[in-house]
């Protein structure tokens, strides 16, 4: 079926109106994508997101859904400020790269730690290269990259270890906001140098440390929400067009929080925020999207895929003024079945033909 509008011009379409020829489908595919390519493996496209550029366009083509390749990953951030990564194995289970060496273990570390030069540091220039594959090789109206770029709660926890962070927060605050300040320095300068080299791309942040599986509502409000409103301050007045926002693991305790956080162009929480919750709270400020359990994709059949996108248009895709794009609640798993993912596609295709969709979308 031939669609009427790009994905850019969709998702612009929902964002400025609420409206399009149909509710967005975001796939939230990293691992996935390499699965789905002959020869590549999930650690490869962690280890040269060059690879994951190259292979994207053909998947995302394939099924029909409408996000762009994002390039990072939870543990962003260790490796820009001096640490270690360790990336997926081939042939391992490993689904993402994980933190080896945290350049931070000690309260004179903190004080010595210099904040790195963008363009030099850690993973950075190789998101960029990514990235201007994508703006330069994409068609028009897939050139639609995002990178990584926190929260700086959760890239404090890569650079001090989440366990230490954690005690230091209680025993020695002063050293945690010391990182996070100098966090914040870094990612502001990082936005710039992404615009200077790419242009005006979406940023991804919104961390798994920032959770209340991890911290409290309390200390969300002292060590993270202080530092991700300055970052983005700062990052719209140097231009960033907006951030593609997903407060990873249980953050219901958090939501009336999130909502202070300026320059959301779209909002994703975990499956366990209701997606009504989402819908009242941000159905007027930014794009909602989601948020069906990731595991589900894994372990249910087509049909439960399809009904649950189907419930999930019911509740959002007409009431959010900045449009409504359903997807996982997190990444989709790796080894999800393809018709599962085509489920989620077919269902929002399908909807998109209803009458009340088409009332709607002509309203």
């Amino acid at each position: 079926m031939r669609e009427e509008m790009t994905p850019q011009e969709r998702l612009m379409s929902l964002y400025q109106t609420g409206r399009a020829d149909r509710p967005g489908i975001g796939a939230f595919a990293m691992g996935f994508v390499a699965r789905m390519t002959h020869g590549l493996t999930v650690g490869e496209i962690y280890e040269y997101p060059i690879k994951l550029a190259k292979a994207y366009l053909p998947v995302q083509q394939l099924f029909g859904f409408d996000t762009g390749p994002l390039f990072g990953h939870a543990c962003t951030g260790a490796a820009e400020f001096g640490g270690e990564l360790t990336y997926p194995s081939p042939g391992s289970r490993g689904q993402s790269p994980s933190v080896k060496r945290h350049p931070v273990t000690t309260p004179e570390q903190v004080d010595a730690l210099e904040v790195p030069d963008p363009s030099k540091a850690g993973e950075v220039p190789k998101f960029v290269e990514a990235m201007k594959y994508v703006m330069e090789k994409y068609p028009p109206g897939y050139k639609s990259p995002s990178i990584v770029v926190g929260t700086p709660f959760t890239w404090a926890g890569n650079i001090i270890g989440v366990e230490r962070m954690l005690l230091w927060m209680i025993k020695q605050p002063e050293l945690v906001h010391k990182v996070l300040d100098k966090v914040v320095e870094f990612l502001v300068e990082e936005v710039k140098y992404v615009l200077d080299e790419v242009g005006p791309v979406m940023f991804f942040d919104g961390g798994p440390t920032d959770s209340n599986d991890l911290i409290s509502p309390k200390q969300f409000n002292e060590f993270a929400l202080p530092y991700v409103k300055k970052f983005r301050e700062e990052a719209l007045k140097a231009g960033a067009p907006g951030f593609l926002c997903h407060p990873c693991g249980n953050q219901t305790k958090n939501v009336d929080m999130w909502t202070e956080v300026p320059g959301t162009f779209g909002i994703n929480f975990d499956y366990r925020t209701p997606l009504e919750t989402c819908v009242e709270k941000f159905g007027d400020l930014c794009m909602v999207v989601g948020n069906i359990e990731p595991s589900k994709f894994l372990t249910m059949d087509y049909d439960w895929v399809y009904n649950k996108t189907m419930e999930c248009m019911r509740i959002a895709a007409m009431r959010c003024s900045h449009g409504y794009t359903v997807g996982p609640g997190c990444e989709l798993p790796v080894d999800t079945p393809p018709v599962n993912l085509y489920a989620m596609v077919r269902a929002t295709k399908d909807f998109a033909q209803t009458k009340e969709w088409r009332d709607f979308a002509r309203a």
